[in-house]
């Protein structure tokens, strides 16, 4: 007989809404220090990653690799943490923006603005530190369904729900189900900035990417983003996650895109670009290393 649900899980249940008591750069340690132990029950998903940081790094050492997995699963177990503190204040104990004053002069002249970046580093962050300044978010999201389509884990599903409720509540824009009716996202773009994050493609999805360089290789993505923006004669206003240390992170915006300049290739492959600089900077910050032979499936 169990003796407690499917939908149960120590992380979400105990240790996280308990450290989310706590002052937030020791709440974030306690999230840092247990990394460990969730990684050593992760052991072939952490070898796959090693595996492809190796593929796209060949002259790192194992000192190298080793220091990259543990910046990757602090990251993973601190951006579970966030869901917690999302709501905290002033996020500005969190969370920074470096380069966001082109975003709001955008803004202040009636110009819709998407914001892009890839899975990279605890970005979600960076809405709730827009929100402090007045500016709602939205997004596009894959995860707006109740009925756990993705098949997860159903402690994480129920987690995955919780979150996006939280970031609803928090960021306070538009949620949009990828799949659905994306009409309201015209008015949504006017009322708020806009997230959309690229991701892996479906791999149904084939005609609607473009592949772009990509470290030695070239990588599939989907140029929704830049279609998207195109249509609708919004900027693309890029960001990328800094981590600070103790719980701490900088979203640092670039020079904002106008996609009436660019095609689709060269708009997405300067996005590449600019995602291969970062994770070379930084490489336990990208959360795609698993996935990473399916960005490139078109390729092999």
């Amino acid at each position: 007989m169990r003796w407690r649900p499917d939908t149960f899980a120590v992380r979400y249940d105990v240790l996280f809404p308990l450290y989310a008591q706590l002052p937030p750069a020791l709440g974030y340690r306690c999230a840092a220090m247990q990394a460990g132990f969730f990684r050593r029950k992760r052991v072939a998903e952490a070898g796959l990653i090693r595996q492809q940081m190796l593929r796209v790094f060949p002259q790192a050492t194992a000192v190298q690799l080793e220091e990259w997995l543990q910046d990757y699963y602090r990251m993973v177990e601190q951006e579970a943490l966030d869901t917690w503190y999302l709501p905290h204040q002033p996020i500005s104990d969190i969370v920074t923006l470096q380069g966001f004053e082109t975003v709001q002069a955008a803004r202040a002249q009636g110009q819709r603005v998407i914001l892009t970046g890839a899975h990279f580093g605890r970005f979600w962050l960076t809405g709730a530190a827009m929100r402090a300044l007045g500016h709602t978010t939205g997004t596009i999201t894959r995860d707006g369904d109740a009925d756990n389509r993705h098949g997860l884990h159903p402690a994480e599903h129920r987690f995955r729900q919780h979150k996006l409720a939280r970031l609803q509540q928090v960021l306070g824009g538009s949620f949009l189900v990828e799949g659905h009716d994306l009409r309201p996202l015209y008015r949504a773009l006017d009322a708020h900035l806009m997230a959309l994050i690229f991701d892996v493609p479906y791999p149904q999805a084939h005609a609607g990417n473009v592949t772009v360089p990509f470290f030695q290789s070239r990588i599939s993505l989907p140029a929704g983003i830049y279609r998207i923006a195109k249509k609708m004669e919004a900027v693309v206003a890029p960001f990328y996650m800094r981590d600070r240390g103790r719980g701490q992170v900088v979203a640092e915006f670039s020079a904002l895109l106008d996609p009436q300049q660019y095609d689709e290739s060269a708009m997405m492959c300067l996005l590449a670009n600019q995602l291969e600089t970062r994770i070379r900077e930084n490489p336990g910050q990208w959360w795609l290393w698993e996935a990473l032979p399916l960005l490139q499936r078109d390729e092999q």
